[in-house]
C-alpha cells in the first residue's frame, strides 16, 4: 500500500477529507507457510494462526507502519486512516517505534507516535476486552477510537452493553459511541 501506485486512492481520500479503512486480509499461501506452518500443529491450527487468530492483524498493523514511513502525512496532512482491532498491535510498539526511528533517521518531520495519534483511528472490531480498551485510550486517546464491532466476522450480543459498562467516563464513552465517528465522517 505504501507503493505509489497506491498514492491517487489516498490523495483523493485526504482531498475529500473522508477516512480509508485498513482491513485485514488473507495472507498468500507462501506467507501462510512459511510464516504459519508447523509440523507441530494441524492445518486447522495454521489456518486459524494465519488469519483472525494472529497473522492478519500484524499484516494490517504493519501496512499502517508502512504507510507512516512512507511519508504520506507529510504529503497528505489531512489523510486519515482507521485501523481496526484495537490498531492491530501499533498501539504496543508507539514507544519503541520513536525511541528506534527519530524523525533525523527517517526524513519525516514528526515522530511516529505523533503521525499515528493525529491522523490514525482505531477500533475495538469485535475484541471487547477492557484491558485493550484501557489501553488504547492510554496510548492514542479518547478523540481517536470509533465504537464498532465486527459483524459478521464476530457476532456479539453484549457490544452495547461492553461499552455502557466500560470502566471509563462518561465523557469518553459518547466519544466513542458517536461522537468521533460523526465528527470524522461530518455526520453532524
Amino acid at each position: 500500500m505504501s507503493e505509489a501506485r497506491f498514492f491517487p486512492i489516498f490523495e483523493m481520500a485526504a482531498k475529500l477529507d473522508v477516512p480509508l479503512y485498513i482491513h485485514p486480509g488473507y495472507p498468500t499461501e507462501e506467507e501462510t507457510n512459511v510464516l504459519y506452518k508447523s509440523d507441530s500443529y494441524n492445518d486447522a491450527v495454521k489456518s486459524i494462526l494465519s488469519t483472525p487468530g494472529f497473522g492478519w492483524h500484524m499484516e494490517a498493523g504493519i501496512q499502517i507502519i508502512r504507510l507512516i514511513f512512507s511519508g504520506i502525512f507529510d504529503k497528505l496532512p489531512n489523510l486519515k486512516l482507521i485501523s481496526g482491532h484495537w490498531g492491530e498491535f501499533v498501539p504496543t510498539f508507539l514507544n519503541r517505534l520513536d525511541e528506534m526511528t527519530a524523525p533525523v533517521a527517517t526524513g519525516l518531520k514528526k515522530s511516529f507516535s505523533e503521525y499515528y495519534r493525529n491522523n490514525i483511528y482505531i477500533t475495538p472490531s469485535g475484541i471487547f476486552e477492557y484491558d485493550q480498551m484501557l489501553f488504547s485510550l492510554n496510548r492514542v486517546g479518547a478523540d481517536h477510537i470509533l465504537w464498532s464491532e465486527d459483524y459478521p466476522f464476530v457476532k456479539s450480543n453484549h457490544a452495547g452493553q461492553f461499552l455502557e459498562e466500560a470502566p471509563i467516563s462518561p465523557e469518553s464513552k459518547e466519544k466513542i459511541a458517536h461522537e468521533n465517528v460523526e465528527k470524522l465522517l461530518h455526520l453532524d
